[in-house]
């Protein structure tokens, strides 16, 4: 049977969170639908991650599809994630993280909201990663808003729900250099006024374990690099 939802989960280097991620995501959007898969795009990882999926693959079946390829980055592997929901023709496509931040409890907002809007975001208004990390997204929300002129809730939010039909056209504008995907693509949906847009409040947890790809020091030059791809995306 045709999956009516891919989730799309990019790894790398979450080996002391991909079990448990895996698991309860699984055991909650069961509750929901039966008709899905979750795609765990490996992206790269150096430890006994890929291991680990494969482990997991042998317990769960077809539930779960693994993709081991190169470092791409983070963005471009979701990115991959959701090129693979439109050409297999899966309606729905949703995004999480493998660090256990993405708290499963929220998936039946979203999904009870699914025929109502083309793309549903959630909105990180409690973290428990550090106020580091709430200052980073607001400094990337005033960035967006100043560069791109796109009034984005959260435009790097892992956790989002989205038609596949609504998206399909701006995967394919993203350019392949983009570092940060997921803030290009809502910045294209946002410019779409035909995009009907939802959002669902969440509780972002902290990680499960290990350290994330881009650590809070790299934040400053990063935001430089993204203002100068801000505005190559401009011509797009």
């Amino acid at each position: 049977m045709q999956p009516e939802l891919l989730i799309v989960m990019p790894v790398f280097n979450e080996q002391a969170s991909v079990r448990k991620v895996v698991t309860e995501w699984l055991e909650e959007v069961e509750n929901w639908t039966e008709n899905f898969v979750l795609l765990a795009i490996n992206d790269g990882s150096k430890d006994e991650t890929l291991k680990i999926l494969e482990r997991l693959k042998k317990q769960h079946g077809k539930r779960l599809e693994i993709i081991d390829q190169p470092n791409s980055g983070h963005g471009q592997s979701c990115l991959n994630g959701y090129r693979i929901a439109r050409n297999r023709g899966i309606p729905f496509v949703f995004q999480i993280d493998s660090d256990g931040q993405c708290d499963p409890q929220y998936f039946f907002k979203f999904w009870r909201m699914r025929n109502k809007f083309d793309v549903i975001y959630g909105k990180r208004v409690r973290r428990d990663d550090g106020w580091r990390r709430f200052v980073a997204s607001a400094v990337l929300r005033a960035t967006v808003l100043a560069f791109s002129g796109a009034n984005c809730v959260d435009s790097n939010v892992p956790y989002r729900l989205m038609k596949s039909l609504a998206i399909s056209a701006h995967l394919d504008q993203v350019p392949c250099d983009f570092f940060l995907a997921n803030v290009a693509l809502s910045i294209l949906l946002a410019r779409n006024r035909s995009v009907k847009v939802g959002v669902v409040p969440i509780h972002f947890r902290e990680r499960y374990g290990g350290e994330p790809s881009v650590g809070i020091r790299m934040f400053g030059a990063k935001a430089f690099e993204l203002i100068a791809q801000i505005q190559k995306l401009k011509a797009v």
